[in-house]
């Protein structure tokens, strides 16, 4: 392993998971968006602020990351780490051949390509530039300048860097909005989605709920987005579950909802275990108050106290992955320095590069695209991983934490046996995984 100087800026403050509040953002109201998307009376085009999850490594709790016991710089998760936890295939079977994985993020500053450099050299990743075709950015914003209250530059290192960390020879295709409005951020996802080769389509974003998302520019986006196959999957936040905090795309029946979890210790097995991985307390989710249950929810979850609760409305996330900040995190590098991260952010690009890991075994076998199993499954991904098949041998049952934070009483924030409003079906267990596709 090869060693690195630290350098810190204590300052810098992390868009882990970024909420875009209708009530608190500012702005005003907007009516028009460009490629047909229609803001709505009902939305503020405000400007995200950026989530508080990057702990800077020399302030970090290190009696929790000596529990960790991570290979990583200082003491973080590597990705050799969570490849191991999470049982991925050894890369000289699978990384993601031919598959492409856009990521979308709002404006950052930073140098995103550089950094991804230092990040691939220091933990011996394959090179991922524009020069070989592996990285490729599209700029919506036209290099406009990045306020310092809303930079969204460390996030778009932790999607980029750890997208490429689990699925090293697929192409990351990073599209960044014109900025942080979600009128813009639903114009850079069908950017995204109509570029040649997508899988998936990662947003480590999310808003609050308002009555307009149903309609066909909002959901209706998504909907026309899956029917051509590809994935869309979104961070759940990282505020847990509240009662009145539900977080749109999560929420969306066209969007795989991706929750948080804590892992106890890098070395306790080399898969998740009931004492190794348990629910973070920030793992946002809940029922929603605007959209209704899919088909491909209510049929696994018939009779189950989570079907009765909802009274009919979607439940989040669909699953989960690493997401502790404090106590299981990740590094990322930026601008010169390093950072430990955490949030529900670190899930959506890693389980986007999950899903070019399926694809490239399909390709490989002679099978059809995933996108076109995708494309030919009602409910798409959602309707795969909510088959009754896919069981705990595929993705591993959460059963222990809560992500009640705020609450007197939240019996659906606890983790249980099957699923649960805090981390869904559970986390991967991706050899096993693939074994259904």
């Amino acid at each position: 392993m090869k060693t690195i100087d630290f350098k810190i800026k204590s300052n810098m403050r992390l868009a882990c998971f970024l909420t875009l509040s209708l009530s608190a953002c500012g702005g005003s109201t907007s009516t028009t968006g460009a490629s047909g998307i229609n803001a709505g009376a009902a939305v503020v085009q405000g400007i995200a602020t950026p989530a508080s999850h990057s702990v800077p490594l020399n302030n970090m709790d290190y009696q929790a990351i000596r529990a960790l016991a991570g290979t990583g710089i200082g003491g973080t998760l590597s990705p050799a780490d969570l490849q191991m936890h999470y049982n991925l295939p050894a890369v000289s079977k699978l990384s993601g051949t031919n598959q492409t994985i856009a990521i979308v993020d709002a404006p950052g500053s930073g140098n995103i390509a550089n950094d991804l450099n230092t990040f691939s050299s220091y933990y011996q990743l394959p090179v991922c530039n524009t020069s070989n075709t592996c990285f490729q950015k599209i700029d919506l914003s036209n290099g406009a300048k990045v306020s310092p209250s809303n930079d969204w530059a460390v996030e778009i290192g932790l999607d980029v860097e750890w997208a490429h960390a689990m699925a090293p020879s697929a192409k990351i295709l990073l599209v960044v909005a014109k900025s942080a409005a979600v009128g813009d951020l639903l114009v850079a996802v069908q950017t995204a989605a109509s570029q040649p080769g997508v899988v998936a389509v990662s947003m480590s974003w999310g808003a609050g709920e308002y009555s307009s998302q149903t309609a066909a520019a909002y959901d209706g986006v998504f909907k026309s987005i899956q029917a051509n196959g590809i994935t869309l999957l979104a961070s759940s936040g990282d505020a847990g579950d509240n009662g009145v905090n539900q977080s749109w795309p999560a929420t969306s029946p066209y969007v795989t909802a991706v929750g948080g979890t804590s892992i106890k210790s890098a070395v306790a097995s080399t898969a998740p275990s009931a004492t190794g991985e348990v629910t973070w307390i920030g793992s946002g989710g809940g029922t929603s108050t605007i959209e209704l249950m899919p088909s491909y929810q209510s049929a696994l979850l018939t009779g189950s106290t989570v079907l009765k609760a909802s009274k009919g409305k979607r439940v989040y996330p669909d699953v989960a992955y690493n997401a502790d900040p404090n106590a299981s995190p990740v590094g990322v590098y930026f601008n010169g320095g390093w950072y430990a991260v955490g949030g529900t952010s670190a899930g959506a690009p890693q389980w986007s590069a999950i899903l070019a890991l399926i694809a490239n075994q399909r390709a490989t076998a002679g099978k059809t695209t995933l996108q076109r199993l995708v494309a030919s499954t009602a409910g798409g991904f959602n309707g795969v991983l909510y088959q009754a098949k896919l069981d705990s041998t595929a993705l591993f049952d959460i059963t222990a934490g809560t992500d009640n934070t705020g609450r007197t009483s939240c019996a659906l924030c606890t983790a249980t046996n099957g699923y649960d409003e805090a981390t869904g079906l559970g986390v991967p267990n991706v050899n096993n995984l693939l074994s259904f596709f």
